[in-house]
């Protein structure tokens, strides 16, 4: 009669398994599912063994069936493993070296296990036992059989600890389901145990009796919660595929997981990512920590071998009903981008000719600069400065020529006023300087020393030389001066005053 419900509840156990080994193996498109499938398919050889052994009337046809079951015993303990640590976000570990680690030992379990005819060293003697009328089979164990049930519990250990680390920091419907893979992962021990000591000495394999359970405790916490496709689909799809770097932080900013290329971003940053507090990771950068904190988007500046780059982060709150539970930080390489940007703000700014501010540029700049120097009681002085002649040179030399002497022109500006100043083309041959903390009459002497030089320098234009000067107004911001444009009309006026009285010189305005 005990035969026949264990045979009824193996039966039933197989049907089970191979509907979860279909769904999950050959309908499951991600890593995850086909791992979960797999499983299903091992444990469902084992179970189908284990019910055609306890069925088996001599004991050849009990040892064939008992060999049949280590198709698939020796590896559901790394299958387990590995579903666990795929859906706690440890797969990484199986890519490579990693993955023979873990299936070594089940492999040599399968081969001394099919020879164990030679050696003994699975099986140390093989028997028949009756109990209650009913034979069963008497394995006695070999050496080799201790090492995969040490095995077997570490694989279990690692499971429930992966488990209880994700159920720790887990809340709402993701710690239920938390609650059911511990459950699942608990409920083995007692197989092992039981086991292991020979309950009632009868040889009974209580592990193919209180494996179906936890199988479907795993499946259903997986697909109550919509869990088995949805998490490693996306990230397949589209976390471990993304150019940009994806890091998943918990709630605490603990990193949870990461994609292959946040690793190249955070080398960038000259740190190492791991599993560890953000914080931590990016102790050389607070700045950056800050800003990832505050949730502020925006386009970060870093030196990589010498060469700029620009990479934009975000970071977004991982929702669980009201409650946040998480967080996704997005690196992006906007490296092209922000230098196609500052080309073209540099276009729209630039004089293309001569290389100096435009009159937008310009007008921009000052005015920014003249409102911060009233706000603070610094002087400030321009100057406007017109090249002599100019028309003359166009017509005698051509535009060409025209173009070779604005260029020189510009280059001396460059060369004879400070970084600080703001120096711009105002207009054909017109140029204008806004010399900051700087009077009137220190203004003046600057502009004396540029004048005298530019009447000294010589355009070469072909075969030919070319000589200029300029005449140069100007005015000191003072109380009589409202604005900015009161200020640009004194130097104008100045400048004005230095043409019709002979050009070639330097006049303040009064």
């Amino acid at each position: 009669m005990i035969i026949k419900f264990v045979s009824i509840y193996l039966y039933i156990g197989v049907l089970l398994l191979s509907f979860m080994f279909i769904n999950s193996f050959v309908r499951g498109k991600s890593s995850y599912a086909k791992a979960f499938g797999a499983l299903s398919l091992t444990l469902q050889i084992y179970l189908l063994g284990y019910l055609v052994e306890i069925n088996a009337s001599s004991l050849q046809d009990m040892y064939f069936w008992n060999q049949v079951q280590y198709f698939g015993i020796p590896f559901f303990p790394a299958l387990w493993l590995m579903v666990s640590m795929l859906y706690t976000g440890k797969g990484k570990f199986f890519q490579g070296f990693g993955g023979l680690v873990v299936f070594a030992i089940p492999i040599f379990t399968f081969l001394l296990r099919l020879s164990n005819d030679w050696h003994h060293l699975y099986y140390s003697q093989i028997g028949i036992h009756q109990f209650m009328g009913v034979n069963y089979m008497l394995l006695i164990k070999g050496p080799w059989y201790y090492v995969q049930t040490a095995y077997v519990l570490i694989t279990l250990v690692l499971c429930t600890w992966f488990y209880f680390q994700r159920f720790r920091n887990s809340t709402g419907d993701e710690r239920i389901q938390f609650r059911l893979l511990l459950l699942a992962s608990v409920l083995p021990y007692l197989a092992l145990l039981l086991v292991t000591v020979n309950l009632f000495g009868i040889g009974i394999d209580y592990t193919a009796l209180i494996l179906p359970p936890c199988v479907l405790l795993i499946n259903l916490s997986l697909t109550r919660y919509n869990f088995l496709e949805i998490k490693d689909l996306a990230r397949e799809r589209v976390f471990e595929d993304s150019s940009a770097g994806l890091i998943l932080v918990n709630r605490f900013y603990r990193v949870v997981d990461f994609n292959e290329a946040s690793i190249t971003f955070f080398s960038w940053f000259n740190a190492s990512l791991k599993e560890d507090q953000l914080e931590i990771l990016l102790a050389k950068h607070p700045d950056l920590w800050e800003r990832i904190k505050n949730s502020e988007d925006q386009v970060c500046h870093f030196s990589v071998a010498k060469e700029d780059r620009y990479v934009n982060i975000n970071t977004r709150s991982i929702q669980n009903k009201k409650e946040t539970v998480g967080h996704l930080i997005t690196f992006e390489d906007v490296t092209e981008r922000e230098s196609l940007k500052q080309r073209l703000t540099e276009i729209a700014n630039t004089d293309e000719l001569t290389g100096l501010n435009n009159r937008r540029r310009f007008r921009e700049c000052a005015e920014k600069a003249d409102q911060q120097a009233r706000s603070v009681q610094e002087t400030l002085s321009v100057l406007m400065m017109d090249i002599d002649f100019f028309k003359k040179i166009n017509d005698s030399y051509g535009h060409h020529g025209g173009d070779a002497v604005l260029r020189n022109f510009s280059a001396m500006l460059k060369e004879a006023f400070r970084g600080t100043d703001i120096v711009g083309r105002i207009g054909g041959e017109e140029f204008a300087v806004v010399l900051l903390n700087t009077d009137a009459e220190k203004a003046y002497a600057k502009a004396e020393d540029f004048r005298k030089a530019v009447a000294q320098k010589t355009t070469i234009f072909g075969e030919k030389c070319i000589t200029v000067t300029v005449s140069i107004g100007v005015a000191e911001r003072d109380q009589t001066t409202t604005d900015f444009d009161a200020l640009i009309n004194h130097a104008d006026h100045a400048l004005y005053q230095a043409k019709h009285s002979g050009r070639n010189r330097t006049v303040i305005a009064h």
